[in-house]
This record gives structure tokens, sequence and C-alpha cells, in this order.
């Protein structure tokens, strides 16, 4: 079996990791106060569903970015990452993450 990544790589890419999913949830926040009303009904539903494919796209990088850092986390020594038994995540382990309305 090969080994896995190096620590301290895995804990960079770990920490970047996190800051990524704090930008995007950031810009989520963004897009979604920057809702505009046009008064027109077409332009409206076309705004807003543009709008919703942003901020679905956002959610699924930050869910991606979620898994990566649960893959790495046995590499990186991080809490909770003995590396042991972890389940039926696939040798992952879970990575709790706010979810937002």
């Amino acid at each position: 079996m090969p080994p896995g990544p190096d620590p301290l790589r895995a804990r960079a890419a770990t920490s970047r990791l996190d800051a990524l999913r704090d930008t995007l949830a950031a810009a989520e926040d963004d897009v979604l106060a920057s809702l505009v009303v046009t008064g027109e009904p077409r332009p409206q539903r076309v705004l807003d569903d543009w709008l919703d494919q942003v901020v679905d796209t956002l959610r699924a990088l930050g869910e991606a970015a979620d898994e990566v850092a649960a893959a790495l986390a046995p590499f990186a020594g991080t809490p909770g990452s003995s590396g042991e038994d972890l389940g039926s995540t696939g040798g992952a382990a879970p990575v709790e993450r706010e979810v937002r309305p």
C-alpha cells in the first residue's frame, strides 16, 4: 500500500480548504443578499434562476471541499483522525458544516 500524503502538506491543504469554504459561504451570502426585484415577471424569473444556479454551484464547491478535507484529515493529524475504524464513511471522517437556508 502506498504511503499517504505528507502530514505537513495535508495540513496546509486542509487549511486552504477551510479558507475556501469560508470564502464560498461568504460569496453565497453576498449572492443571496443581492437579489434584485426587476418588476417584470420574465426577467425576474431569469435573474432568480441564474442566481439560484450560482448559489447551487457555490454550495457544491463547498461540499466538494468538505469531502476532500475529510479525506485528508487522517493524514493531517487533525483531532479525531486516528485513522482507525471510521465506520461507513468510506475511510473519510465526517465533516459537519453549517447548513444555510
